[in-house]
């Protein structure tokens, strides 16, 4: 895990996603309108290969928190951050298309479980979504500095999670898109209620749909009500 600071004002923990980084142009955008906002943006930058949950993703981000005392500080998180953060358990917390759960999960099912019994960690296992289904932002440089592949570990890992994930706060507040072909939205309806959940415009990440814009407003204004 990688973190680093951004502005000043009220503390925010922000967990991106996988394939996200500290230094992405997307990332940064919304990063920066985070600190217009009057937050202090805490970002964490999530390893893309993994064969332990616990220790590479959950035990860093634990300690982070720890150590700047965040513990009653808002969370706010985007995908694969989505499923680590719901594993902290966060007071107030704001979850942006979070990955709960494999899309297409129940035709992959048999699948997936073959995968990943693999004992390995190698990349072997192409990422099945295309640039087009991040964002229309998302330029062909940043697509093309994405991993091309996974590894059976970290479908493993990803997969135990999703099935050991504590209950969301009924006070917990979820953005995603109904054209998101990322993440299952079924995992999503499956733990929120409808009230808890903002449809937004766009593809997988918000921070590259073309309405960002108006997006991350919402997104601020969401979380100025629950920090």
């Amino acid at each position: 895990m990688k973190f680093e600071t951004f502005g000043e004002g009220q503390d925010l923990l922000f967990l991106m996603g996988w394939g996200n980084k500290l230094d992405g142009d997307n990332e940064r955008w919304f990063v920066d309108r985070l600190v217009e906002a009057g937050y202090r943006v805490h970002a964490g930058q999530l390893p893309t290969n993994i064969s332990d949950f616990e220790a590479q993703y959950l035990a860093p981000t634990r300690e982070y928190r720890d150590e700047h005392a965040l513990q009653l500080a808002p969370v706010l998180s985007h995908s694969t951050g989505g499923l680590v953060a719901a594993s902290l358990r966060p007071k107030a917390a704001i979850y942006m298309s979070p990955w709960w759960g494999f899309y297409g999960g129940k035709l992959r099912k048999t699948q997936l479980r073959i995968v990943a019994a693999l004992p390995t960690d190698r990349r072997l296992l192409p990422i099945d979504f295309g640039r087009e289904e991040l964002g229309s932002l998302v330029t062909e440089a940043q697509w093309q500095d994405l991993p091309s592949k996974v590894s059976p570990s970290f479908i493993r890992e990803i997969r135990d999670a999703q099935a050991s994930m504590p209950e969301i706060s009924a006070d917990a507040r979820v953005f995603c898109s109904l054209a998101d072909t990322v993440v299952g939205l079924q995992a999503i309806g499956s733990r929120v209620e409808p009230t808890q959940v903002t449809l937004y415009d766009g593809k997988h990440e918000l921070f590259s749909s073309a309405g960002r814009e108006d997006n991350t407003e919402a997104v601020v204004d969401a979380l100025d009500e629950i920090a």
